[in-house]
């Protein structure tokens, strides 16, 4: 390939063939799994692009050419940019190894075209980085570079806020502060609301990891949350990320994942032991009755085999961040699986449903190590963790009802 005298060059090698890396550059979930935060691509010559960071930067441009497995041209625009600029990817196969290389050229001369070119520069460094590390042990280095608050998020919207109370619509409400970590020692509870951290406004989920960029374990920050109508401070102290060992084979996985699933519907076995149809429906004031919360736990599990199956497509379904769980979605699950019994079959094979997707497609998950390591993250990081907080919901809920009667009525 011959380089421009103007161009940014850099090279990277993977352990993969050509077929499997040339993904990374031509979807957008390949954009996003190891470069940005979300992503519109659409593969041909003539198509657009666009890559978003939840910092708020962005780059959008041109598909000039995309010949698989081997080469991407592209325009590239950021959001500070003069003008566009050229990036030119291609990959070299051999066997299972690829040897690839990006050239960014077209740069033009002044201030604004020298930013351009150092954030670009930075950008492809560590970008390339990650590109790496997912083929090769799977990590997303995004990810275990940035330290931890220690909280567990949960729904939030106008009605959840009017029912706790707090005066504002936007921000991350706490399901759980992870005990042990910064958000649980500074005495954040469960449906606090977090609306500053490190003295960035935070209006959901996203802006979390945007206000940890560049910080390090150890450190001390701000956080502003509401606990009911009061706007409380607190000092938090971060801490490291706590990594788990994610196996890399489909079927060493899935058989973790019945042994952690097994445990789950054991434990929610337990709970409704002596609790008739009637009294599981029972809903107190503001909350969702305790087959409700099954109901939840199944839309959950029937979702994640969808999930996974755009992941293995290479078409990862975009969230804006934004919506929650609707209780219409909840009783619609109870129409069609109205008893205690049904809900948990049902979430029992839902969760074999999901293990057995993730075991039959090792060959498919053997070239997508990142995939691999990111459903360790979302199922082994704090394993089990989401199901037994709402184990505790339905045995408060259960308690709850079972006190009120007979102003408790049914769902």
């Amino acid at each position: 390939m011959e380089k421009m005298k103007d161009a940014l060059s850099f090279e990277f090698s993977v352990s993969a063939p050509a077929e499997a890396v040339f993904y990374a550059f031509s979807t957008g979930q390949g954009w996003r799994d190891w470069l940005c935060d979300q992503a519109i691509f659409k593969p041909r010559a003539g198509g657009t692009y666009h890559l978003a960071w939840d910092t708020g930067w962005y780059v959008s441009g041109r598909v000039e050419e995309l010949e698989k497995p081997s080469r991407v041209r592209l325009t590239w625009r950021g959001a500070e940019d003069p003008a566009a600029s050229m990036v030119r990817i291609e990959l070299h196969g051999h066997d299972d190894h690829t040897h690839g290389s990006v050239e960014h050229f077209g740069f033009g001369d002044g201030e604004a075209w020298e930013g351009a070119r150092k954030q670009a520069q930075r950008g492809w460094e560590v970008g390339l980085e990650n590109l790496e590390s997912i083929f090769t042990s799977g990590a997303d280095l995004r990810i275990t570079r940035r330290p931890m608050v220690g909280l567990m998020g949960n729904d939030f919207n106008e009605q959840i806020a009017a029912q706790i109370g707090v005066p504002v619509k936007e921000g991350v409400r706490i399901a759980k502060a992870v005990e042990g970590m910064g958000m649980a020692s500074a005495g954040v509870q469960a449906n606090d609301v977090i609306v500053e951290l490190g003295g960035r406004a935070i209006r959901g989920w996203s802006d979390l990891g945007a206000a940890l960029l560049g910080r390090r374990a150890g450190d001390t920050i701000p956080v502003v949350f509401y606990r009911g109508s009061e706007r409380r401070h607190a000092d938090v102290k971060l801490s490291a990320r706590p990594l788990p060992e994610t196996p890399l084979d489909a079927s060493t996985f899935a058989r973790k994942l019945r042994e952690l699933n097994a445990k789950v519907i054991e434990e929610i076995w337990a709970v409704f032991e002596g609790v008739g149809e009637a009294e599981a429906e029972l809903t107190p004031e503001g909350e969702w009755s305790a087959k409700e919360n099954l109901a939840h736990l199944v839309l959950g599990e029937e979702w994640n085999l969808h999930w996974y199956g755009q992941f293995l497509t290479d078409s990862e379904y975009q969230s804006s961040g934004e919506g929650g769980n609707r209780r219409e979605q909840l009783r619609a699950i109870l129409t069609g699986s109205p008893s205690v019994r049904e809900l948990i079959d049902r979430l029992a094979r839902a969760q074999e449903q999901t293990s057995s997707l993730i075991e039959a497609s090792a060959a498919v998950l053997r070239l997508r190590r990142g995939v691999m390591w990111r459903l360790g993250m979302f199922h082994l990081h704090f394993p089990g963790d989401h199901e037994r907080e709402h184990i505790a919901q339905i045995r408060k809920t259960l308690e709850a009802a079972r006190a009120a009667e007979p102003a408790a009525q049914p769902g």
